[in-house]
C-alpha cells in the first residue's frame, strides 16, 4: 500500500511539473502590431490578425509621460461598429517587456475585427500587442 500511494504521489508531481512547464500561450504564429494608445478610448486602430493567438495580449508598454506606469484597456469594435472596452479593463503595467499570456486586453477576438488601446490617464504611449 505504501509504495502505491508514493507512486501516486510521484505521478501527481511529474504531472504538476508538466503542467507548469507549459506555457500559458505560444508566440508561433502571432503576430505583433505596435500602437499609440488613445485617452481611455481605442487611440491608434490595428486589425485582430488570423493567427494561432485568439486573444489581444500586452507584450510591451512604454509610459510617455515619464512615470514608468500606466494602465491599459483594450478596446474593439462589436458586431454593431461601437467601440467596446475589453471585459478584463484597465490593467496597471510598468514598462517594459511582458511574458505572452500575462495581460490579456481582450480575449477570444475574431480576426479581422478594429482593436485599439487606451491609457487611463492619458494617451500617447506606446504599446505592443501580441496578436
Amino acid at each position: 500500500m505504501h509504495k502505491y500511494l508514493t507512486g501516486l504521489a510521484v505521478a501527481a508531481l511529474s504531472g504538476a511539473s508538466l503542467i507548469s512547464m507549459a506555457p500559458a500561450a505560444s508566440a508561433a504564429g502571432c503576430v505583433s502590431t505596435t500602437l499609440t494608445t488613445g485617452y481611455q478610448g481605442a487611440g491608434q486602430v490595428a486589425y485582430k490578425a488570423a493567427s494561432g493567438c485568439r486573444d489581444l495580449n500586452l507584450t510591451y508598454a512604454h509610459d510617455s509621460s515619464g512615470s514608468n506606469f500606466e494602465s491599459y484597456a483594450g478596446f474593439y469594435k462589436n458586431a454593431a461598429g461601437n467601440w467596446t472596452e475589453g471585459s478584463t479593463g484597465y490593467w496597471g503595467v510598468f514598462n517594459g517587456s511582458k511574458p505572452l499570456g500575462s495581460i490579456v486586453l481582450v480575449s477570444n477576438l475574431t480576426s479581422g475585427r478594429a482593436f485599439g488601446v487606451g491609457s487611463y490617464n492619458d494617451g500617447g504611449d506606446t504599446v505592443t500587442i501580441t496578436h
